[in-house]
């Protein structure tokens, strides 16, 4: 029987018995026990019956109410199993459940200790124990720090999780929501004082104090970061609206603009980025400097200058270690960068940005091309608009799996061409036999004829589309031109 197999019923009996334990306790009463009561149920009220009623008096004596954890960790194990996720059950692990189990409990016996009949039946016989033996010595406040240490301790031996990052994520949501149940009276009262602070400060005829100047810091990289929106300006003078005869060209405000983002918070995260990438390399031995950064939409490129003598296929040969450190997938390193004495070090992005065609469109290389027929297809992974001549390639094929883009693709290249050329110089024929794609474009001044949905009519406009062809061919000849420039 193959690995997965076994694994799999593996998975479906460790969910089986974390539900009976669930069931057991839940539905636990000690009148189902004869040593609890001198008539007890016949039968069981429990809804494992006996044998539920002895497991769950055996785990609440012992544990209390932490014994609730014992099936979750069991159902999490089962469902690991299921997922061909193999945990690793060495005696570290094993010790650290325990140990999790008598810390929970030992809170509960803490916070319910003024009832000692309440704290022996939640926190069970050894939470009551080791509660009461810590309390006497170190006090309440005491026993809650050490039992909620030893509780993360052995949560993150458990389950593998970092205690930092634990922490840190319990503080930003606490953060987010404190920032949400702030008045927002408040903070528009804020904006209105900055203002006249501002003239008050502006009317005192005292000079202001001199601070004194801080010393520039050893090394700073370059920082680039590509797409980044411009401040807002008139639309008439930044897209004038083009005229040809009675065509109007469209105007790029017709399009959405990117939205802000913090630069700041960007340009600080990608430094502390290259202070790590630094460091990371110098405990290897290898001396580096992070002389350059380029963030693009989706990869970011940190551009290293290695000291005199250090071999470059070293730098090459710790991809893994440095895409630990990063925190990333992977990473790709280019050594060396071509035209620059540098090695390249691409990671991926935490979070892509998307691509709007405005900003692409409006970058100039794009409105100062001659073709006619110039194409935007995106950016690159430095973020640099990319640019193209469909005269150059006369016969395109855009091609990918379901969902890759290929539609988003090829309307982004159809609007290119919109924003360039009037009815008179460039006509289009569509065919779309899916009937969706193409149907916006249906009404284009451009268009020969409506978008073709039927297959008998396609034919139909493909052979016009050949016999266009050929009469071109035979003007190309008769002229005895490559190109119909």
């Amino acid at each position: 029987m193959k690995e997965k197999r076994i694994n799999e019923i593996k998975g479906v009996i460790l969910v089986a018995v974390s539900l009976i334990i669930l069931a057991s306790l839940i539905s636990f009463t000690p009148f189902d026990l004869s040593f609890y009561t001198s008539h007890p149920n016949i039968p069981p009220k429990n809804l494992i019956r006996t044998s539920g009623a002895y497991l769950a008096a055996a785990l609440l004596f012992l544990f209390g109410w932490a014994s609730y954890v014992i099936p979750l960790f069991i159902l999490l194990l089962g469902v690991r199993l299921f997922k061909q996720k193999i945990p690793d059950f060495r005696l570290p692990r094993t010790f650290g459940i325990f140990v999790l189990l008598l810390s929970v409990s030992s809170l509960i016996g803490i916070f319910t200790a003024k009832n000692e009949v309440v704290a022996f039946s939640h926190g069970g016989f050894l939470g009551f124990v080791i509660s009461n033996f810590v309390t006497l010595y170190f006090g309440k406040l005491g026993g809650y720090i050490i039992f909620t240490t030893l509780a993360l301790l052995s949560l993150a031996l458990v389950s593998e999780i970092l205690i930092s990052t634990f922490l840190l994520g319990i503080g930003q949501k606490l953060k987010s929501i404190i920032a949400l149940l702030l008045p927002r009276r408040k903070r528009q009262r804020t904006l209105v004082i900055k203002p006249a602070i501002k003239e008050k400060k502006e009317s005192q005829i005292t000079p202001p104090k001199q601070e004194p100047v801080k010393p520039p810091p050893a090394f700073e990289p370059k920082i680039q970061i590509k797409g980044k929106p411009q401040e807002e300006k008139p639309a008439r003078e930044r897209f004038p609206e083009i005229k040809i005869g009675d065509y109007r060209l469209p105007s790029l405000d017709l399009l959405d603009s990117p939205p802000p983002f913090e630069a700041r918070q960007i340009k600080e995260d990608l430094a502390n980025n290259a202070r790590i990438l630094e460091e990371t390399l110098e405990d290897f031995d290898i001396s580096v400097k992070v002389t350059d950064i380029e963030r693009g939409p989706v990869i970011t490129r940190y551009e290293l200058e290695p000291a005199p003598g250090v071999k470059l296929n070293r730098i090459v040969a710790l991809s893994d270690d440095i895409a630990l450190t990063m925190k990333a997938q992977s990473v790709r390193i280019v050594a060396p960068i071509p035209g620059k004495g540098r090695v390249g070090v691409e990671v991926p992005n935490i979070q892509s940005s998307f691509v709007y065609s405005k900003e692409v469109l409006a970058d100039k290389e794009f409105q100062e091309a001659d073709s006619n027929l110039t194409l935007a297809l995106g950016k690159d992974i430095a973020g640099h608009a990319v640019i193209t001549d469909l005269g150059d390639m006369p016969h395109l094929l855009i091609a990918g799996t379901t969902g890759s883009g290929k539609t988003v693709c090829m309307n982004s290249l159809i609007l290119a061409l919109l924003f360039r050329t009037t009815p008179n110089e460039l006509k289009l024929l569509m065919i779309d036999p899916k009937m969706v794609e193409l149907a916006p474009f249906n009404g284009l001044p451009h268009l020969i004829c409506p978008v073709v949905t039927d297959a008998k009519k396609a034919a139909v406009a493909l052979n016009w589309v050949v016999n266009e062809m050929e009469e071109r061919y035979k003007l190309l000849a008769k002229v005895a031109a490559r190109n119909i420039e």
